[in-house]
């Protein structure tokens, strides 16, 4: 029984992820407003939103903020969420650039090699 389980889950979870690739795009893809709405659509879909309060209080949330999103966009126009999105990502700093670690790589040791492959593929 435990045999047959085992062999169910690992061919639910094989299922589950040949879905998820071919539904899910990567955030650059998509605009902020895109992923919201397409997350919630997730999430009502599945009925996730009505196994716990916080479950339901992060969906309301994360409506509340899809709305806000649209009526921005309706008022100002897509310049406005554009204009956000290069904010958010001016602020998350140096360490997204392709020198991302080469500060660890200067001082040498175990943590210059673990950094070295990340290295390697953001310069290609």
């Amino acid at each position: 029984v435990k045999e047959q389980v085992s062999r169910i889950l690992s061919q639910v979870e094989e299922s589950v992820n040949a879905t998820l690739e071919a539904e899910v795009l990567t955030r650059s893809d998509l605009s902020e407003m895109e992923f919201k709405k397409i997350l919630i659509e997730k999430m009502e879909g599945n009925k996730s939103i009505q196994r716990s309060d916080e479950q339901r209080n992060l969906y309301k949330e994360l409506v509340e903020a899809y709305e806000a999103d649209k009526t921005i966009l309706d008022t100002y126009g897509d310049s406005t969420i554009l204009n956000r999105r290069r904010e958010d990502d001016d602020q998350e700093g140096p360490s997204v650039g392709p020198n991302w670690g080469s500060k660890r790589q200067k001082e040498g040791g175990e943590q210059a090699s673990a950094s070295t492959p990340s290295e390697k593929e953001t310069k290609g």
